[in-house]
């Protein structure tokens, strides 16, 4: 996987080094090959506290392709004298124009989607950028649809994030999409963030849901039941395992999910469930046993009291 940085004019540091690491930590746990790629209109560009970033590559020299991703990273300064002079460089706007065009995953950090809407692919979609320069993006680019009070925004392969630190959050996202949940958890783990939601809609998967803490202990315990969900261990057997005792552990699930560890256990294997009766030729019987349940008449009784319908009235994925 090759992920494309533009790094402008006085770009905002954290606009692009917060990503970075996101990528970087997902390479890491997940074993896939990533290729990082930055690039600006220079060789180097300046950043606050008379600091560089250098050896750049001439984003005129970067083809993007289909799997790859491009994030455009934030200024620091005016919005409407950066983009002027960015003007003077009419082909980096195609250059935008043209990763859209060839289905890459455009990606803008903060003040970048300024960048992306001149570039015309923001007419349309819903997007944001940082809370102060809402109002102009949306008086500057009126096709646009500037969203406000939200982390970042989704429009097919057009994403943009909020101020400075919300390009975590959308890099965070899109490990997800690409490695799924629980890769997205470890990596938000190892960098010692939150998980938190974009603002439009609940985080779909269970594993991502109840992770929004920072107790180790709880979050070894809801590795485990993950895990070991056709045979998961007693209350006894998970304490000792994450070096707790039953009482003390049941008392910070409590605290830190606000659901007692059978609830959460429950809501797991029906989510679980749910995903195995999407494919086909499943069974109700394979599948609670599969998922730890006693049999098909038990996984049919909770699932429709979770879900408000019964295992076989499946919606759409």
């Amino acid at each position: 996987m090759r992920v494309v940085f533009f790094i402008p004019p006085d770009v905002t540091a954290l606009d692009l080094v917060g990503p970075l690491q996101v990528f970087q930590m997902a390479a890491i746990h997940s074993g896939e090959a990533y290729e990082f790629v930055m690039c600006g209109l220079n060789r180097s560009e300046p950043v606050a506290g008379n600091l560089q970033f250098g050896n750049l590559r001439s984003y005129r020299r970067v083809a993007l392709a289909r799997d790859d991703i491009l994030v455009v990273a934030g200024f620091q300064g005016a919005t409407e004298p950066a983009v002027r002079a960015m003007r003077r460089h009419p082909a980096f706007f195609e250059w935008i124009r043209r990763a859209s065009r060839d289905g890459a995953t455009v990606c803008s950090t903060c003040t970048g989607a300024f960048f992306l809407a001149e570039a015309g692919v923001l007419d349309g979609k819903p997007c944001v950028t940082h809370w102060a320069d809402n109002a102009d993006l949306q008086r500057q680019y009126p096709r646009t649809q500037v969203r406000s009070g939200i982390l970042f925004a989704e429009a097919g392969h057009v994403f943009t994030s909020a101020g400075v630190a919300a390009g975590i959050d959308l890099a965070i996202h899109l490990v997800a999409q690409r490695h799924g949940s629980r890769l997205a958890f470890e990596v938000a783990r190892r960098l010692v963030i939150y998980l938190r939601r974009h603002g439009e809609s609940e985080q779909d998967s269970i594993y991502l849901r109840y992770r929004n803490h920072l107790d180790d202990v709880v979050h070894r315990a809801q590795t485990l039941l993950i895990e070991h969900l056709d045979a998961p261990p007693g209350i006894e057997l998970l304490a000792a395992r994450v070096g707790s005792s039953p009482r003390n552990l049941s008392r910070r699930f409590q605290r830190s999910l606000g659901l007692s560890i059978g609830a959460y256990l429950r809501e797991l294997r029906l989510e679980r469930a749910r995903a195995l009766l999407r494919e086909d030729g499943s069974k109700v019987e394979d599948v609670a046993r599969a998922c730890g349940f006693s049999d098909g008449r038990q996984l049919r009784n909770l699932y429709r009291g979770h879900f408000g319908h019964s295992p076989r009235a499946r919606l759409p994925a």
